[in-house]
């Protein structure tokens, strides 16, 4: 299905209307699996904004981990030639 195809309108209505309207219907008709099918895309949706949000962050995390590397290495470096 796509959105040109929502017959019922599953995009208009907000996630709690979403819910009733699977509520409302029996599993296994087309109006419940088109239901299921609206959900399933939002959470993919919210599911990809947040690993695009997460980018950033993996990116800081890791300059920081190389930094304190870096950092371990020359004070371990410092020690040896202070104690020679």
């Amino acid at each position: 299905m796509s959105y040109s195809d929502d017959q019922y309108k599953l995009t208009d209505k907000s996630n709690a209307e979403l819910h009733d309207w699977i509520a409302e219907h029996e599993p296994g008709t087309a109006e419940y699996a088109e239901g299921v099918q609206e959900s399933m895309r939002r959470v993919a949706a919210m599911e990809e904004i947040m690993e695009r949000n997460e980018a950033p962050i993996w990116r800081r995390e890791s300059i920081a981990m190389c930094i304190a590397i870096l950092a371990i290495a020359v004070t371990i470096v410092v020690i040896v030639i202070t104690y020679q």
